[in-house]
C-alpha cells in the first residue's frame, strides 16, 4: 500500500454570471481521472469574513492534501477552509510584485511544501526565497506550470485573406502602445477602410464569450502584449505567458506586440510579430494587414503548436506526473 498522501483537487468558487479562468484546469484534472474533494465555501453572507480573516490551523490530516487554484488577492477565500485542516498545494495565478511578501508569509504560516506558479519569474523568486538556504525559511518544492486554455472553445477560423475583421482588440487596453485615431489616419491616407473591433467600450465588455470566440476566428490581426507593458503599475517587470497568447494561436490570428521570453523558451520560437522601433505600431499593423497572406504559414504553425502544448489537458497531464512523485493522484 502506498504511503503517499492522496491529493484531491477542489473546484474554485463559481461566481454566478462571471467566467472563472481557474475552473478550466480543475475540469481538466477531473477529466484526466484526478481525485477531487467537495468544496466547503462559506455562505455568501460570510464571504467578506473569509476574504479578510484567517482561520487558525487546528490539525493537519496526515492522509490527504488539497490542490487549490488561487490568486493572492483572494488567497484566504480561494483556499478556505482547507488551509486550516490539510496540507495545501496552491496553484497560483497573478502573483504580482505587490503580493509577493503576502504570499510568502502565507506559504510560511501554513507550512506549504509544494507550490505551483504560472509565472516563471515568480517561481524563480519563490524558489530562491524558499530554497532552505535563507535562515529561518523552510524549503518548498516550487513548480513552474505555464498558463494554458480550454482548447475546445476556440475556432480554427477562415484563412487570413478571407477574414472580415482587420484588427481585433480584446481584454486589457493597449492604449499605452496603440492609438486608435492614429491607426485610422494611417488607413485613411491609404484610402482604405479599417474594420477595427474592440470588445470593450467605456470599460464594459460588449461581446459575450461566444461572440468573442467567433470574432477571434474571423480576425486577421490582434495586439498581444504582456501586462508588464499594458499595466506596469501592477505587473512591474514580471513578463509572463498569459492565456491571451494561446487564445490567439488557437484562433490563427496574427499577433503584433511582444512575446514573453518564457513563451519563446517554452515552444522554441517566437509566435509574435515584435513591435519595431523603426516605424510606429500603427504603421506596422497597417503593413501586416496589407500583406496578410504572408503570415498564413506562421498562424498555421502557431495553431499546431497550441494543439500540442497549449491545452489544459496537456498541461494537467504533465503536472500530474510532477505531483505523482510526492502524492497519490488518482482514486484508489
Amino acid at each position: 500500500m502506498s504511503c503517499k498522501k492522496k491529493i484531491k483537487a477542489v473546484s474554485p468558487y463559481i461566481h454566478p454570471g462571471f467566467l472563472n479562468f481557474k475552473l478550466a484546469p480543475f475540469e481538466a484534472w477531473k477529466r484526466l481521472g484526478g481525485d477531487v474533494a467537495k468544496s466547503h465555501y462559506p455562505p455568501k453572507c460570510l464571504h467578506g469574513a473569509a476574504f479578510r480573516w484567517e482561520l487558525p490551523s487546528l490539525w493537519q490530516c496526515k492522509k490527504e492534501a488539497r490542490l487549490r487554484f488561487v490568486e493572492p488577492v483572494s488567497l484566504l477565500f480561494d483556499t478556505f477552509p482547507d488551509y486550516a485542516r490539510y496540507e495545501v498545494v496552491p496553484m497560483f495565478w497573478d502573483c504580482w510584485p505587490c503580493y509577493f511578501e503576502k504570499t510568502c508569509g502565507w506559504l510560511r504560516r501554513h507550512q506549504v511544501k509544494t507550490a505551483i506558479f504560472s509565472s516563471r519569474q515568480t517561481a524563480e523568486m519563490m524558489q530562491e526565497r524558499f530554497s532552505g538556504e535563507n535562515k529561518g525559511w523552510q524549503r518548498i518544492n516550487v513548480i513552474w506550470c505555464p498558463e494554458a486554455v480550454d482548447d475546445s472553445v476556440y475556432q480554427k477560423g477562415k484563412l487570413l485573406k478571407d477574414r472580415n475583421i482587420d484588427l481585433l482588440e480584446f481584454g486589457r487596453s493597449n492604449d499605452k502602445v496603440l492609438k486608435a485615431d492614429q491607426l485610422k489616419s494611417v488607413f485613411d491616407n491609404k484610402n482604405r477602410n479599417l474594420n477595427h473591433v474592440c470588445t470593450k467600450q467605456n470599460g464594459k465588455f460588449i461581446y459575450t464569450n461566444e461572440q468573442l470566440y467567433e470574432a477571434m476566428g474571423d480576425a486577421k490581426v490582434t495586439v498581444a502584449l504582456p501586462r508588464s507593458i499594458t499595466q506596469p503599475e501592477i505587473a512591474g517587470d514580471i513578463e509572463t505567458l498569459t492565456q491571451r497568447y494561446w487564445e490567439c494561436m488557437f484562433s490563427r490570428m496574427v499577433m503584433v506586440g511582444h512575446a514573453p521570453q518564457e513563451l519563446i523558451d517554452f515552444i522554441g520560437y517566437n509566435p509574435v510579430i515584435e513591435l519595431s522601433d523603426k516605424i510606429s505600431p500603427e504603421e506596422q499593423i497597417a503593413d501586416v494587414i496589407e500583406h496578410i497572406e504572408d503570415y498564413q504559414s506562421l498562424v498555421d504553425k502557431n495553431r499546431e503548436t497550441a494543439e500540442k502544448l497549449g491545452s489544459w489537458d496537456v498541461r494537467m497531464k504533465w503536472l500530474m506526473e510532477k505531483l505523482s512523485v510526492e502524492f497519490q493522484i488518482f482514486k484508489s
